[in-house]
């Protein structure tokens, strides 16, 4: 029997013909090689057909490596060609046509009676590209889209689809994180406001390791018991976390991030300043009536609700009870949305109102039930308002501007009125009210010694007029100068100090101080912060956005733990 029985069994003459080789190209044969001699191949021809270079390859062994069992084989089955694509030269496309050799397994134990050579590490099993070329196209997908990695790669003259660069994507193997000693947690949105996940960075690497599917207590705790040489934890404010490393019984110690401490405490001042914006409000406007003072036909339209809602310290009363004014003196939508800093859906809202209703969910209105409906009325001739008034009645629950938004691609173009005759404009000369978060911005900006303006210098003189805001300001000052020290005994002190105070918000933050001491005291001895851990968030975020919001976790995870690593296919 012959040592290659099927030698010449080929699909077409062509490829037959393409192996015999040839002297014309022998001298360009032989650099290719030595740079195939590492993957053990040998270049029998070299050819340039329609601008497409086409290289014959065959394996450089006498033997083939059962992949299945792992034995040697030099008895040949049959002799096959596989077609590869690999990276460009010159902007020329270059095909690869491989002579593969199917050898019989010797080995009586092996489930397999034949098997198919693998020659080296540059053609991989069922692949249609060399190893190398599908490196660059994952390179590519882990850092764009896959529409934009396609198009990216079609001029480098490697044409995949989109589908190719995912499955590249998923062959990756993962790599082990190692010894994990310090972990930076922080949650991210899925959906914001509906699903959350978790992100974890490896804080002396900053490296992303992992991103867990929620941010419960139960999936961090897991991971946390596997990576037994965590001792440092950094995390935000989250009780989840917290619990999580509880629960382990592990000395892991916990570290509060600077940030968010800081953030909070931000936070409890806007809460301070809008329960008691009704003072600083009386202290810029001393001549102003106030709303007790008003005339029974003012009072009917807001006082009750006024009352009843200071009462519960709602924050909407004082942007309210300003809108309500305003209307009553005659101002219009558009010229009380520009004077109060506010969207123009909320003035309509306030000024349909009698009383302020409580607050709602922000439920998603579901068009598309009604996009049908809409496009086939307003083909008839129908108004946006009169059909909004019907599907209102159909069980529609959006208000009206929204609507008109949605379907604003139907509206036609609006004619000016000729010959209309402006109203004159009402005129309002008192002093305007500047809003909560501005006023918290200038505080801060105030506590951290940035350089203020005259118009913020003058604020803060008003503020620092109020007995209540000359409190929360030392408060805020300390603390802020406290957390950012390296001095954790001071801690204790700012506690004991303020813990007697009459604002309600401000001794609710320092009952959650207490809660988390321990985290917040190590935040003033490690020099660890979440800083990077947030970075990545914003990464992460970034990636969604491209693949429009449409990746699953693992593909989110891989292109995280890829962003600056190299990788091997499996």
């Amino acid at each position: 029997m012959p040592k290659y029985p099927n030698k010449n069994k080929y699909n077409n003459k062509t490829l037959k013909q393409s192996f015999r080789t040839t002297e014309t190209f022998s001298n360009t044969i032989q650099p290719f090689n030595e740079i195939f001699k590492s993957s053990m191949l040998h270049v029998e021809s070299l050819r340039v057909i329609d601008a497409v270079i086409y290289m014959y390859l065959k394996s450089s062994e006498m033997y083939g490596i059962c992949p299945y069992c792992g034995a040697i084989s030099y008895k040949v089955h049959s002799v096959y060609i596989r077609t590869l694509r690999d990276l460009p030269v010159l902007n020329r496309k270059v095909n690869i046509l491989f002579q593969a050799r199917k050898f019989f397994c010797k080995n009586t134990i092996c489930s397999k009676k034949t098997f198919a050579e693998q020659p080296g590490d540059e053609i991989c099993r069922y692949r249609r590209r060399t190893k190398r070329c599908e490196t660059i196209i994952g390179n590519l997908g882990v850092k764009m889209s896959a529409i934009n990695t396609r198009l990216l790669l079609k001029s480098m003259q490697i044409p995949v689809s989109p589908s190719t660069v995912l499955r590249t994507i998923y062959r990756m193997i993962l790599p082990d994180c190692g010894v994990v000693t310090a972990v930076g947690v922080d949650d991210w949105a899925f959906r914001k406001g509906v699903t959350y996940g978790s992100i974890l960075v490896d804080l002396k690497t900053g490296d992303v390791i992992d991103l867990l599917a929620d941010r419960e207590t139960e999936s961090f705790e897991c991971w946390i018991r596997k990576h037994t040489d965590v001792n440092l934890v950094s995390r935000d404010r989250s009780t989840n976390y917290s619990s999580a490393i509880a629960n382990t019984g592990r000395g892991i110690a916990e570290v509060a991030d600077r940030f968010h401490l800081v953030k909070n405490m931000s936070d409890c001042v806007t809460k301070v300043i809008i329960d008691n914006y009704s003072d600083y409000r009386n202290a810029i406007r001393p001549e102003e009536v106030t709303m007790s003072e008003t005339t029974l036909e003012e009072s009917e339209v807001f006082s009750e609700t006024s009352v009843e809602l200071e009462q519960k310290n709602d924050p909407r009363i004082n942007m309210f009870n300003e809108v309500k004014e305003l209307q009553f003196k005659g101002f219009k939508i558009n010229a009380i949305a520009r004077k109060l800093h506010i969207a123009r859906q909320t003035v309509r809202k306030y000024m349909q109102y009698k009383t302020l209703p409580k607050r709602r969910s922000n439920a998603r209105n579901e068009y598309y039930k009604y996009d049908q409906y809409v496009e086939n009325e307003y083909a008839k001739g129908e108004t946006l308002k009169d059909i909004y008034e019907d599907i209102l009645n159909k069980g529609f629950e959006g208000s009206i501007t929204p609507f008109y938004y949605h379907y604003k691609y139907l509206s036609r173009k609006r004619v000016k009125k000729a010959g209309c005759i402006r109203k004159e404009k009402p005129v309002d000369n008192r002093e305007p009210l500047i809003p909560v978060k501005n006023i918290s911005a200038v505080v801060f900006k105030s506590i951290r010694e940035y350089k203020l303006n005259e118009k913020d210098k003058d604020l803060m003189g008003i503020l620092m007029g109020l007995k209540w805001f000359e409190s929360l300001y030392k408060a805020a000052e300390s603390f802020y100068k406290v957390i950012m020290g390296n001095k954790a005994e001071l801690l204790d002190q700012w506690i004991e100090e303020h813990r007697n105070t009459t604002l309600s918000k401000l001794r609710t933050f320092i009952i959650g101080i207490k809660l988390d001491i321990k985290a917040v005291r190590n935040a003033i001895i490690y020099p660890v912060s979440n800083g990077i851990v947030e970075g990545f968030v914003n990464k992460l975020k970034a990636i969604k956005r491209i693949m429009y919001g449409r990746a699953s976790l693992e593909l989110l995870k891989r292109k995280m733990i890829f962003i600056n690593k190299s990788f091997q296919l499996k």
